[in-house]
């Protein structure tokens, strides 16, 4: 029955609306557990008509109201599921080491002389391009210590072994298997960035960082980790940044695929990460608002000839890397 299959699609999609209205209001679920409460009623329920759908576990009819108890029962399924927050317990194979000192809240000197850098989050660094402390800077560095308490840690060194800095990349846990990268997040102290391929902490850290945001922790209940509008950006600001804007363009390029923020920010998706993302899925971007994060990048044009200036001057005057969806989020 073409309106009974109609109606059954209707109230199946009713989650996926939830999902985006209550993610846009700051208390998105994961959309795991909900893809995976509408795969598990689109597998048992069939529209045979007069309002009537199979319920194939039972072979049970049931009337069309009734289905709301059944998609009111899985979605409390989904916000259960949602609750046991994915765990940022070790998960690899860890050596151990002695912490000398912490650098700020995102760096650690190891007695052996290596600096470890973690993976997955970013906090305020305590002395930026002009040598200043970011707000918050020294607060992230005071909680790190304290919560590490000078004793032995744990290390899961990621599949990028170090930066371009030379600085070790790794995970690190308290010897009680507690994660400094989740604890910092949770206390509103830093925040989240995905940079494949060490993703094994993604979803803990995004979990960590909603709760966080929604309840105003640290540097979230400050200010100073709001996003700012792309028009508000100053000439040659550069750094770490959360931002939001409409995407104005959207365009692939040989190797590189790009979206443009108001004409100000252009977000680079290099080839190496091109297949974590749905370039149509971009493409149905442009003119939307969107929140993004990562390292913006001032392209400074001060220096160059007259036909290489009018050439950058055509472009967007920051750029940021894209490196995962999950830097990436729609607005409206």
């Amino acid at each position: 029955d073409a309106g009974a299959g109609a109606e059954h699609r209707r109230v199946l999609e009713v989650p996926s609306i939830l999902f985006r209205q209550t993610e846009g209001a700051g208390h998105g679920w994961s959309y795991r557990p909900l893809q995976e409460a509408l795969r598990y009623a689109q597998a048992r329920l069939i529209p045979v008509g007069g309002g009537m759908l199979l319920f194939r576990a039972t072979s049970a009819f049931l009337p069309a109201h009734a289905l709301i108890v059944l998609v009111g029962a899985l979605l409390s399924w989904a916000v259960a599921a949602d609750t046991a927050s994915p765990s940022c317990a070790p998960f690899a194979a860890t050596e151990t080491a002695r912490v000398e000192s912490v650098v700020d809240g995102d760096t650690l000197r190891l007695a052996d002389g290596r600096r470890v850098r973690l993976i997955g989050v970013n906090a305020p660094e305590l002395h930026d391009r002009s040598g200043h402390a970011e707000p918050g800077a020294d607060s992230a560095r005071r909680f790190a210590s304290r919560f590490l308490g000078g004793s032995r840690v744990m290390l899961a060194v990621g599949e990028i072994r170090h930066d371009r800095y030379g600085r070790t990349l790794a995970h690190v846990w308290r010897a009680d298997g507690a994660s400094l990268e989740a604890a910092l997040v949770a206390a509103g102290l830093a925040r989240h960035i995905a940079l494949p391929p060490d993703l094994q902490q993604l979803e803990c850290l995004r979990t960590s960082e909603r709760r966080a945001r929604s309840a105003g922790s640290g540097l979230w209940g400050s200010g100073e980790f709001a996003p700012h509008v792309v028009s508000a950006l100053r000439s040659s600001e550069s750094g770490f940044r959360l931002l939001r804007g409409r995407v104005s363009a959207v365009s692939r390029g040989r190797s590189t695929w790009w979206l443009e923020i108001e004409d100000r920010v252009a977000l680079r998706i290099a080839r190496a990460d091109q297949g974590y993302f749905d370039l149509q899925a971009l493409q149905r971007l442009r003119g939307r608002e969107v929140e993004f994060r990562g390292w913006l990048v001032w392209r400074d044009v001060s220096g160059r000839n007259a036909s290489s200036r009018r050439d950058a001057m055509a472009h967007p005057p920051w750029t940021m890397a894209l490196r995962h969806p999950a830097s990436l989020v729609l607005l409206d």
